[in-house]
């Protein structure tokens, strides 16, 4: 009996420093919006391109993966943000007219992300 109290001890030990982590809060904005029909992939790419290192200096911004789906003439993007409030404050008004000049009106969804598998890290976090 002790060694399986020790036993699943070690268990909840393992998963709550390994697996389940609470310390990681998220936010995630999805933007989709049209592209022209005749633009090419290498168009958008570049247009993509010169946009890139704004995000690297955009506050709480975890992560940008932009997205492509030429068939449906369709790109956008992922944003994981740390904060509700900092996804927020950079969809702001002149962000959303700038994307609708640049590309066209945008179409931007937010989330909570309550939980998390991170394969690179091999856990699963708990937000």
């Amino acid at each position: 009996m002790i060694l399986r109290i020790y036993s699943l001890k070690l268990v909840l030990e393992y998963l709550a420093n390994n697996i389940l982590r609470g310390d990681s809060k998220l936010f995630v904005v999805i933007v989709k919006f049209k592209v022209p029909n005749d633009s090419n992939i290498n168009e958008i790419k570049n247009k993509f391109k010169e946009t890139a290192p704004i995000y690297l200096e955009t506050n709480g911004l975890i992560r940008k993966n932009y997205l492509l789906n030429k068939d449906k003439n369709l790109a956008g993007g992922i944003y994981i943000f740390d904060t509700s409030k900092n996804a927020h404050k950079w969809f702001d008004q002149s962000r959303i007219e700038w994307l609708t000049e640049r590309y066209s009106e945008p179409e931007i969804s937010y989330f909570d992300s309550p939980l998390e598998v991170n394969n690179s890290d091999k856990k699963i976090n708990i937000n």
